[in-house]
């Protein structure tokens, strides 16, 4: 295997699996949680949210989703148009994200948005693989039941925090 190669396949295919896989896992959570739950996830991960949940007919949460590794970087014009398309909608706004410095989370917090941290980019076992074997696995963990544990656990506890009239299973 070429040490030098930075992405275990090409780096566009790389962004794109590891850009859908998280909001993806948030999905199937949420719909496991409650019933009542509807998630939109943004199919062309381009300009706009990620994510956008209904509890019935009810916009609850629009939210941003960053799958990042802890070399990526957050420009402040990426910033700033995540908090721009966030408060296009009148209801909370969430930004769940693997790994960001303080500062960064701090700008989102200032805007009302509210954060949650997984502490780990998830990757597909193929991926993990490629960086264990480069000894580049640091806040870094295969998708898999136990990181899908942990993550439910984390919007649990937001949903209590925030919503604490809708029951979850």
């Amino acid at each position: 295997m070429n040490s030098k190669k930075r992405f275990p396949v090409k780096r566009t295919v790389y962004m794109q699996t590891t850009g859908r896989l998280l909001p993806r896992r948030i999905s199937q959570i949420l719909r496991e949680l409650n019933s009542n739950f509807t998630v939109w996830i943004n199919p062309s991960q381009g300009n706009g949210i990620d994510l956008k949940v209904w509890h019935g007919c009810d916009l609850i949460i629009a939210g941003e989703v960053l799958n990042w590794s802890v070399k990526s970087k957050l420009s402040e014009k990426r910033i700033e148009g995540i908090i721009s398309n966030l408060h296009e909608f009148p209801c909370r706004k969430l930004l769940v994200y693997t790994t960001l410095d303080n500062n960064h989370v701090s700008r989102f917090v200032q805007n009302e948005i509210d954060v949650m941290e997984i502490g780990y980019q998830i990757l597909p076992r193929f991926y993990y693989n490629f960086y264990f074997k480069k000894g580049q696995v640091v806040k870094r963990e295969i998708d898999c039941a136990k990181t899908k544990n942990n993550i439910k656990k984390k919007i649990v506890s937001y949903l209590k925090k925030h919503y604490p009239h809708i029951s979850i299973y």
